[in-house]
């Protein structure tokens, strides 16, 4: 790890590690020298072992570390686990938002209560998060958030209509605060990823190997593939880089 991308003396927690995805950058961020805390999705998802191996994996660093089941809708919940990481690791530096609610449905079927609940973790979970760390860091100078968002943020997809809308609603929002807060040292930045391994595939085997045939590289994305990413924006080499998107989606996007 150069010297440009190292993440020592830096502390993080990153929201969704209960997921591929979020566990991939939550090791990233430890292995480039971070403390990194690590918060599920949903309260729900306290009895799987992700998000707690995940935080074995940086004491195995010498990180110091803490994994927590939060609802990352939850005002409250949201607030705790951030003031937890200032209190054990010392601060926050970098917020990675990873939460991930998948949800498909016909329009005509999805009740408001599923739209509440998908808008409310996948997009307000993301505002929350960023609001509340927002003001820890823009009190000490600075810091970095990252949204992970879907590509179907940008491409629409039949029965998908809620997840979209919140996916979309991610990237316009990354914006929005990456001017608002540029002149004070904190950037924000997103991570547009693909479909990914182990991140759950609409229809299946079969939903699968219609994507496979579909990508380029005829292929689902790594996680690990995405987090290379997430060192590089946390890191000082991005310092002038702010309201992004950097996608990750093996040429999805490059279909006409």
């Amino acid at each position: 790890m150069t010297s440009e991308f190292s993440l020592a003396g830096r502390s993080a927690l990153v929201i969704g590690a209960s997921n591929p995805i979020g566990r991939a950058i939550a090791v990233a961020l430890a292995e480039a020298g971070a403390d990194v805390a690590v918060a599920t999705t949903t309260r729900a998802q306290a009895e799987e072992v992700t998000a707690n191996s995940c935080s074995n994996e940086m004491w195995a660093l010498n990180r110091k570390s803490f994994a927590e089941a939060i609802d990352a809708a939850d005002e409250g919940d949201v607030r705790g686990v951030i003031d937890r990481t200032v209190s054990e690791l010392g601060k926050l530096d970098v917020l990675v938002n990873a939460q991930d609610l998948p949800f498909a449905k016909p329009a005509v079927e999805t009740t408001l209560g599923e739209w509440r609940r998908v808008v409310d973790i996948n997009l307000g979970g993301v505002f929350i998060a960023s609001r509340e760390a927002g003001r820890v860091m823009l009190a000490h100078g600075g810091g970095r958030i990252i949204n992970i968002a879907s590509v179907l943020g940008e491409r629409g997809m039949a029965n998908g209509a809620a997840y979209c809308a919140a996916q979309a609603g991610v990237f316009n929002l990354t914006r929005a605060l990456a001017l608002e807060w540029a002149r004070e040292g904190l950037n924000v930045n997103a991570i547009g990823a693909g479909w990914t391994e182990g991140m759950g595939i609409i229809g299946g085997d079969e939903g699968r190997q219609q994507l496979e045939r579909y990508l380029p590289y005829k292929r689902l994305a790594r996680p690990d593939e995405i987090a290379g990413a997430a060192v590089y924006l946390a890191s000082d080499t991005s310092a002038y880089l702010t309201g992004q998107v950097i996608w990750i989606e093996g040429g999805a996007l490059s279909h006409v």
